[in-house]
């Protein structure tokens, strides 16, 4: 970046806009300011320059060559800008949405769902998670099999989840074929457990 100082902005604006009509008060109708305003800007602009950009012939005022060729320079650095900066404004502002959630979860019924989700929203970011620390800062939405008591968030059922184990018929050496299934649990806190203590006298009763 060149370490030349640039002129007053609001001079360089007054300079641009009297040299493309070629008259002090057309200039001041469109920045909103006065005949004399523009007048004291467009010197402040000469004195800087150090040269003369208009010939004042009483209240008659002609732009010089080098004025007329500042002028041009200065239109086509106002488009650019003006260019750029509706360029931004038309550029969508990206958002970030992350999701934390267990990873089969994640991979068999999320992560199939979240293509159709992306293509109508392209706007946002969506980076799925499915590491132990969901609580940790910067998680928007948490998919978590629990009982839902999780002070500080808003918490919502999002589906039903029944299960069950299913142990093949041929299991047991004596040719007794049975179907092992989990009775209902009322408190979903206490599925593992339940499971484990269900488990171990299915084993028990195969021993016997």
């Amino acid at each position: 970046m060149s370490d030349a100082r640039l002129p007053n902005f609001s001079a360089l604006r007054a300079f641009e806009a009297a040299a493309r009509h070629e008259n002090f008060s057309r200039a001041a109708e469109e920045l909103h300011l006065t005949h004399g305003a523009i007048s004291h800007q467009v010197r402040a602009l000469e004195r800087e320059l150090g040269l003369a950009l208009f010939e004042r012939h009483g209240k008659q005022v002609r732009i010089t060559p080098q004025g007329a060729q500042y002028a041009r320079q200065l239109a086509k650095a106002f488009a650019d800008m003006a260019a750029a900066s509706a360029a931004l404004r038309r550029s969508p502002v990206h958002q970030r949405l992350t999701i934390a959630a267990i990873p089969v979860f994640a991979a068999r019924w999320l992560a199939p769902r979240l293509g159709g989700f992306i293509e109508r929203h392209p706007a946002i970011n969506v980076v799925l998670q499915t590491g132990e620390q969901w609580l940790a800062d910067g998680v928007d939405v948490a998919i978590r099999r629990a009982d839902g008591a999780y002070p500080g968030w808003l918490v919502e059922p999002l589906m039903v989840e029944l299960e069950g184990q299913v142990v093949s018929p041929h299991y047991r050496d004596d040719g007794r074929g049975y179907v092992m299934l989990m009775p209902a649990v009322a408190e979903q806190r206490a599925q593992v457990q339940a499971f484990r203590d269900w488990l171990q006298e299915q084993v028990a009763q195969a021993g016997d």
